[in-house]
């Protein structure tokens, strides 16, 4: 059982609570504090606001996934009693040796038999995966049946903005549109929500009468209702189709993915590697809440992915922040949401263990970055000139030069193809000169991930720098 303060902080659910917890430790607040034998458990008292002290403990029976546990009443998870133990033992306080409490030792056995179920259930139903899937067409009909109203409605609103004219749009039509757009709550149809909450806040963002974004999401929500509506209709035609896979229409219609729908369509892999190559968290205004976002690369296939955390402003206080990570990830399973070109993924917990990265693995990133920026480019184009595809894919290139043209700077393939790196307009954080700061004029044998953006003013392709992946580690500019 190895923790340190930097696991300690990846384990706390925010900065509050990693800086609660020690407090709780520099004002003594710990006694009785015991382990096991085999220094899987720690365990103790915490001195709280009343006169009897908290019973907190720290379980690493699954070193990737301890289990923390708190008789106080806080819903934070973990409590800053769990975090501030976890900083008495960093700390070296004197823990006594002792038997786990029957207590634990019953728990234990219990999450031990879910997990065996769990197991189970995931076998059974990679097994039913070979088989044809029993469906209920009645409700599937009935929910598309909504889903089809409430994308005429979505059309309406659309139609509204559109012939009314987007200049003509003043405080109280948006309180009015605002009215309209919640309405679309109730046709399971959220993430169509959440583009026209989305078109809103461009609105708020112009400037000068320079409606260049707004347009552009029209163009994406009109899109996105035609084709949301070809979907569904083809769906509701033939129920036992299976849903599509190959694109992010589910999700962007408002589909939440369990990890048992994946399993029938085949969307996992076994015994993966993963290495997150970037990290940030921003505030998605639309949706009402802050998303960590990290970008990871499949060192077995070269595949670029990306995980979302979603943390809602209500409940921001009780869910556990993501957080940057530089170890390798083996993972029993590695769960793909439908998508293209950088599909969100995901891992239990407990499927999950870490080891170092490799020179190895170094070299891997270097074989899969892209050498010729030219198809490269051209494959971008063919991406973003789809409506609904992500038009910020996430790329890794090899580098061979770099060099400043006029006030930026640009990179260059072996053939002499060019990239030109900036930040985009919204980035608070220049990466672009932070990599002037580290990037030689002779980059050869490195690469670089980085954010590829359309500037549709200019129609130039730039990228935003991320990570520098130099002969013997990574250098990330976010983080």
């Amino acid at each position: 059982m190895e923790i340190t303060s930097r696991k300690i902080e990846e384990l706390a659910p925010n900065a509050d609570a990693a800086k609660n917890g020690r407090d709780l430790v520099a004002k003594n607040k710990f006694s009785n504090l015991k382990i096991d034998a085999d220094k899987t458990l720690i365990w103790g008292e915490c001195a709280g606001s009343g006169k009897n002290p908290y019973y907190v403990s720290a379980d690493f029976v699954e070193l990737s996934n301890p289990v923390f546990r708190c008789n106080c009443p806080s819903r934070q998870f973990p409590c800053k009693h769990g975090i501030g133990l976890l900083y008495a033992y960093e700390k070296a306080l004197p823990f006594a040796v002792d038997s786990i409490p029957q207590d634990i030792s019953d728990k234990r056995n219990k999450i031990e038999k879910k997990q065996e179920k769990k197991t189970q259930e995931k076998e059974t139903l990679k097994e039913k995966a070979e088989t044809p899937k029993k469906i209920n067409k009645a409700a599937i009909i009935k929910k598309i049946e909504a889903q089809l109203s409430g994308i005429e409605t979505a059309k309406k609103i659309l139609i509204n903005i559109t012939q009314n004219g987007l200049s003509t749009i003043d405080s109280k039509e948006k309180k009015n549109l605002q009215v309209q757009i919640k309405e679309l709550g109730n046709y399971y149809i959220p993430g169509i929500q959440t583009a026209f909450n989305d078109l809103l806040l461009e609105l708020d963002e112009v400037k000068k009468e320079e409606y260049t974004l707004v347009i552009d999401q029209v163009n994406f929500i009109s899109a996105l209702l035609k084709k949301a509506t070809d979907y569904l209709n083809a769906r509701k035609e033939d129920p036992e189709q299976a849903p599509e896979i190959n694109s992010a229409i589910e999700e962007q219609i408002g589909t939440i993915w369990k990890l048992t729908d994946l399993i029938p369509l085949k969307l996992y892999e076994e015994d993966a590697a993963v290495l997150q190559l970037s990290f940030k968290s921003y505030n998605n205004e639309a949706r009402k809440e802050f998303v960590d976002e990290g970008a990871w690369l499949n060192l077995k296939t070269g595949k670029i992915y990306k995980t979302k955390n979603y943390r809602p402003y209500k409940a921001v206080k009780y869910i556990k922040e993501d957080n940057s990570i530089s170890e390798v990830l083996q993972l029993k399973e590695l769960y793909i949401y439908p998508g293209e070109p950088n599909p969100r993924i995901r891992w239990e917990a407990e499927a999950r263990t870490d080891r170092a990265l490799t020179p190895s693995d170094i070299t891997s990133i270097h074989t899969y970055a892209a050498a010729n920026y030219a198809e490269l480019i051209k494959t971008v184009k063919n991406i973003i000139k789809n409506p609904l595809m992500d038009k910020n894919p996430l790329v890794l290139l090899q580098l061979h030069k770099a060099s400043l043209y006029g006030n930026n700077m640009v990179i260059e393939d072996s053939n002499g193809n060019k990239i030109t790196l900036a930040d985009p307009p919204d980035e608070s954080l220049s990466t672009t000169i932070i990599l002037r700061q580290l990037l030689p004029p002779n980059p050869a044998g490195m690469s670089l991930l980085a954010l590829i953006t359309n500037n549709i003013q200019t129609g130039l392709i730039t990228a935003q720098p991320l990570t520098i992946v130099t002969t013997t580690k990574l250098i990330k500019l976010l983080y």
